[in-house]
């Protein structure tokens, strides 16, 4: 919730958990991840090339650093787009997806490609800079959280942005994967969400703040993948999901989360949630 997109990353590329490392770390900024095993390294043994792509600078989070210790052959940033199209001064999402089907339009081989889009980032305060106002709070919240008007209105843009990416893979015959996920559920007002809760923050349940730290996700393909809904992971197992739906091998520490996950499909910092949907601190 909030902030710290790079800790998502770290356990979604690593596979390893945040609930391990202590509250305030940041693995990026003070580990030396030259030994760490992760997806690029896993996908560039396979033989793809392999891409990070934030339109921000390099600098952030320590990406520049980090991702070449990942192993990624390169890393595109914010010098890489432009000229791109931007809302709020943030290059748009659909932006990040022309530089991808450019960029597989280029190459023949398999690619992996991890996009890091900018265009939803905070503060939602910002001049409403070529955003249309597309969504709003109705009824009692009308008028009292302009923030969270901003917020939605972006979130419709990347709506519009990942129609416009399925619909093209859908028409694709080379074999795509997408996985899409959320690194945080935004900063908005206490107020805003007291509203949402029913009550103030500090009276909600285990299971409540949970809720607070959940954002969606979806892995889409242009061929047949087993059809699931409902599926409550952490973000340490999605890399393993990755993997399984593609049919890729699985190293030996995925093998360990794959059945870990069995047991305990959510590990953080804030709660646990175990196989039968109990809720733990």
């Amino acid at each position: 919730y909030g902030g710290g997109t790079a800790n998502t990353e770290f356990e979604f590329m690593t596979g390893n958990s945040m609930a391990n490392l202590g509250s305030g770390v940041y693995p990026y900024t003070i580990y030396n991840m030259e030994t760490t095993g992760n997806l690029a390294e896993q996908f560039k043994s396979l033989g793809y090339s392999t891409t990070a792509m934030h339109p921000n600078h390099a600098t952030n989070w320590n990406r520049e650093n980090v991702y070449k210790d990942f192993g990624f052959d390169q890393f595109l940033s914010i010098n890489d787009f432009q000229g791109a199209d931007t809302l709020r001064g943030m290059v748009t999402d659909q932006a990040t997806y022309d530089k991808i089907l450019e960029m597989l339009n280029q190459n023949a081989d398999p690619q992996f490609i991890f996009d890091v889009t900018m265009q939803n980032h905070s503060a939602y305060q910002m001049a409403w800079t070529n955003l249309p106002r597309e969504v709003w709070l109705t009824g009692a919240l009308e008028g009292r959280f302009n923030t969270v008007n901003q917020y939605l209105s972006l979130v419709y843009q990347s709506d519009q942005a990942f129609e416009y990416l399925l619909d093209y893979f859908s028409q694709v015959e080379e074999p795509t994967l997408i996985v899409f996920f959320g690194d945080h559920q935004p900063p908005l007002k206490n107020a805003f969400y007291e509203e949402l809760y029913g009550k103030k923050l500090s009276e909600r349940t285990t299971a409540e703040v949970l809720q607070q730290y959940a954002v969606p996700f979806f892995l889409w393909a242009n061929y047949d993948i087993p059809e699931q809904s409902g599926v409550i992971l952490s973000p340490n197992y999605l890399g393993v999901l990755t993997a399984q739906t593609a049919g890729l091998p699985l190293t030996g520490y995925m093998n360990f989360l794959a059945q870990m996950y069995q047991e305990l499909p959510v590990i953080t910092p804030v709660g646990l949630i175990t196989a039968d949907g109990q809720t733990l601190m």
